[in-house]
């Protein structure tokens, strides 16, 4: 078991002494903090109130602070060296001072200044181009804005009428004296136009022009000639540049303290955390309640570090009735990066046995077999080895390079008794790499000598069998796990009655279908009396598991609930062939990779241009390779879960339990070096 042992803590601290109290709980790591804020004040505890402090300002400071920094990127990309990859470590009193730096803090200030009005510029710099695109639209308009709007015993209105509906506007010119259709510019399809009328006819006329299709112009307030707005418009553009070019170089200015800003944006944003945490205390005018759940091994460090504060007590309290503790987990090193998964799925309960180390040894070598070949898993190994050092140097956390890089080894294992290298034929490849191959074959029942290579790689369609074989394992195990489960549960006779069903009708169903249906008679004879042995052990766990799934029912119930639970065995037969998955990606993995070689000797051998081949051959070879190494990784890594996550932990893990999730900031940019 891995699930630690946890106590639940009362920290009651003078005012003065909060802020301390949650720089040491952050700073710890190791601390999680109960919400009581969400929670009714017992009547002991009426003098004090959920804490509450207004962090929006804050809030909208470090959004602008980010925003600011994101602009400086953009605004001077190419332009300013950036600043390194590489992950700055700092202290944290070192971190925290820079938010008492007045001159970083104006920067800061300046930079989200000049952001903001660049944005403006910008967006005022858009309109104009909207509006100067509009004019040269309409530059060869011969009157003045003005005219169009005035009010007189004429009107003039401009607007937009196709072309085929010309000759019809004139013709509508001859029926009415007082109406002239003046055209001003010919368009591909449009024409822009121009319609003179008294006003005892406009009515008429628009009306008219409408049903041909006019489309009346509205030009606002603009006024004078369209010469006359575009000059104004280019002399504003042509200002709002210069302005634009100026903040610029205000930008380019402020970019050499990106690196700052973004350690002070850990800052601020370490100040947010532990200050929004304070919501989570009680507290009156003088002092604060904090309550927290915390590994008992860490409680004596964690009461030493508090004392020293002065006016700070802790002491250990029960948990309320009803009330679910966290599950903190802490794996071996060989497990710890399977508890990627165990997160996925769902933290354990107290009463679950912990799912991360039994799971750990099947995923690997699941995960190896739907590879299924040793030189993607060494290539695999090595990418994944490179990858965990950088995220290490850079202070993160490696668990899924680690998890792939287990899985790279377990690949190179299983692809070395595959005989797959690479895609290399089985019949290529030196005798050394195909003992092992032969040494697996052998070893499998019913294997026949010369069925090597079949299927891409160095073992026979017996492989497959193989696979469903260690699935039934795992499943078995489950079967096995759940029993002592609720063995520990205090249910020990209905377990051990319950969970031998299961155990017999799987140790009766399953040699007898793979020898009669799979093997041909190769695991025992199929009229001997072992034959009759697993049928009455599958007779006799039906049986068990039908009283069993009955027992809490009554009447006819009880038949009902039993025959339900011997369906079960339907179910247990279809999880045990989910394991065929497992052949079926080292099966694609092979074929995908022969594949690739055999284009590539097609480009070396039969294109007729020696260099020109080599290099094409050589990127279909890397390139090719290197996406069937990420397909096959994808693919293993997801339908591995997925046999874990359904199949596995199906038969007796829960994982409803309360995420341990201690008081903890995680700096964007800076590696914060803790006491």
């Amino acid at each position: 078991m891995s699930l630690d042992a946890i106590s639940k803590i009362e920290v009651l601290c003078h005012s003065l002494r909060r802020e301390m109290v949650l720089n040491i709980i952050e700073a710890s790591g190791k601390v999680h903090l109960i919400d009581l804020s969400e929670l009714d004040i017992p009547e002991k505890e009426k003098f004090l109130i959920p804490a509450s402090l207004n962090t929006e300002e804050m809030v909208e400071e470090i959004s602008s602070l980010e925003k600011a920094i994101l602009f400086l990127q953009e605004e001077t990309a190419g332009e300013v060296e950036a600043p390194r990859s590489s992950v700055t470590s700092i202290k944290e009193e070192e971190l925290m001072r820079l938010l008492d730096d007045k001159r970083l803090l104006e920067e800061a200030r300046r930079a989200w200044f000049v952001a903001i009005q660049k944005t403006k510029l910008e967006g005022a710099e858009k309109e104009l181009l909207q509006e100067e695109e509009f004019l040269l639209y309409w530059q060869e308009l011969p009157v003045t804005f003005d005219e169009l709007r005035r009010k007189s015993d004429c009107c003039m209105v401009a607007g937009l009428l196709e072309k085929e509906a010309i000759e019809k506007a004139h013709l509508l010119e001859k029926d009415i004296p007082l109406f002239h259709l003046e055209i001003i510019y010919r368009d591909k399809k449009l024409e822009k136009v121009i319609a003179v009328t008294h006003e005892s006819v406009t009515r008429e006329v628009m009306q008219a022009l409408g049903e041909l299709g006019f489309s009346h112009q509205d030009f606002g307030t603009r006024t004078g000639m369209v010469t006359e707005q575009l000059e104004i418009v280019h002399r504003e553009i042509e200002l709002i540049r210069k302005r634009m070019s100026a903040l610029h170089i205000r930008a380019v200015r402020l970019a050499s303290e990106i690196g700052r800003f973004r350690i002070l944006l850990d800052a601020a944003g370490l100040l947010l955390e532990r200050t929004v945490a304070t919501r989570s205390a009680y507290s009156s005018s003088h002092v604060y309640l904090f309550r927290a759940w915390i590994r008992t091994a860490d409680l004596k460090d964690f009461n030493i570090r508090l004392s020293q504060l002065g006016e700070v007590a802790v002491e250990e309290i029960e948990p309320e009735e009803g009330e679910i503790p966290p599950s903190p987990l802490t794996e071996k090193t060989p497990a710890a990066p399977y508890t990627i998964l165990t997160d996925m799925y769902g933290q354990p309960t107290r009463k679950d046995p912990d799912p991360t180390p039994l799971m750990a040894p099947f995923y690997a070598l699941f995960f190896g077999i739907c590879i299924g070949d040793a030189g993607y898993g060494i290539a695999l190994a090595l990418g994944c080895a490179a990858g965990w050092y950088i995220v290490r140097r850079r202070h993160g956390n490696p668990r899924l390079f680690q998890l792939l890089f287990q899985g790279g080894l377990a690949s190179i294992i299983v692809g070395i008794f595959l005989g797959g290298w690479f895609g290399i034929p089985y019949g290529s490849l030196p005798g050394f790499l195909q003992a092992p191959a032969d040494l697996l074959n052998s070893l499998i029942p019913g294997y026949q000598p010369g069925q090597s290579g079949q299927e891409g790689f160095g073992v026979s369609k017996q492989f497959l069998y193989l696979t469903l074989g260690l699935g039934l394992l795992q499943l078995t195990a489950g079967i096995i796990i759940n029993l002592v489960k609720r063995w520990k549960a205090g249910e020990k006779f209905a377990a051990v009655v319950d969970q031998s069903g299961w155990l017999l009708a799987t140790a009766g169903l399953f040699p007898w279908l793979f020898n009669h249906y799979l093997m041909n008679g190769a695991l025992y004879d199929l009229n001997g009396p072992l034959d009759k042995v697993f049928i009455y052990m599958l007779a006799a766990g039906s049986l068990l598991i039908f009283i069993m799934g009955g027992r809490e029912a009554k009447g006819f119930g009880k038949i009902g609930l039993g025959a339900y639970a011997m369906y079960g065995i339907v179910n247990l037969l279809g999880d045990v062939l989910s394991y065929s998955r497992l052949f079926a990606l080292a099966l694609s993995s092979a074929i995908i990779a022969q594949v690739i070689n055999q284009i590539a000797g097609m480009l070396l051998h039969q294109l007729g241009i020696p260099v020109l081949g080599i290099v094409l051959a050589a990127i279909v070879v890397i390139g090719g390779h290197t996406f069937n190494i990420a397909m096959a990784a994808l693919s293993g890594f997801i339908h591995t879960a997925r046999l874990q996550f359904v199949e596995f932990f199906g038969k007796f893990y829960d994982g409803t339990g309360v995420p341990f999730k201690p008081l903890r900031y995680e700096p964007k940019y800076v590696h914060i070096e803790r006491e």
